[in-house]
């Protein structure tokens, strides 16, 4: 097996200062890399079964019931998660696109009304709505999460000096 090349340790104007790796910038200097579409994939695909996961086993009761327990889910743990994920990301550039509250929020209240609409019309005509509902919502979340999420972020405001 071949073994990498390595590089002298001294920069190529024999001062003894390693080159940065990327032109002019420093390696410091670079963004983050952002995280790549498999993951933002999985995180939908995951969101997508939870969220189905949670109307298919209160499949039976009242479709206020299922709202409330869904809007407590997205609007309460979903929350609490975006919460830790911000402390985590303080350690990055500031420059970095951001999920904006109002965006999401909407398209949150927006899935929930879908899902209600569905079940109330899909109630008298099988005899588990629910269940097909739940899959239903795991799909969508699934399938346009990805597409849709570019248009949940927006910029962060400029930081005041």
């Amino acid at each position: 097996m071949p073994t990498p090349a390595r590089r002298p340790p001294h920069g190529p104007d024999g001062t003894g200062a390693a080159a940065p790796p990327s032109g002019t910038a420093a390696a410091s200097d670079d963004p983050a890399p952002s995280p790549g579409k498999g993951s933002i994939a999985g995180f939908y695909l995951v969101a997508g079964l939870i969220m189905g996961g949670v109307w298919a086993w209160n499949h039976g009761s009242p479709l206020w019931e299922h709202a409330v327990k869904l809007l407590v889910l997205l609007f309460v743990a979903a929350p609490l998660l975006h919460l830790a994920r911000s402390r985590r990301a303080a350690r990055r550039p500031a420059h970095r696109l951001r999920l904006s509250f109002v965006r999401l929020a909407t398209a949150k209240i927006a899935l929930v009304v879908l899902a209600l609409g569905a079940s109330w019309l899909l109630e008298d005509s099988m005899p588990h709505p629910d269940l097909v509902v739940a899959a239903g919502l795991a799909a969508v979340i699934t399938l346009l999460g990805p597409l849709l999420h570019r248009y949940l972020l927006v910029r962060p405001p400029a930081a005041v000096p």
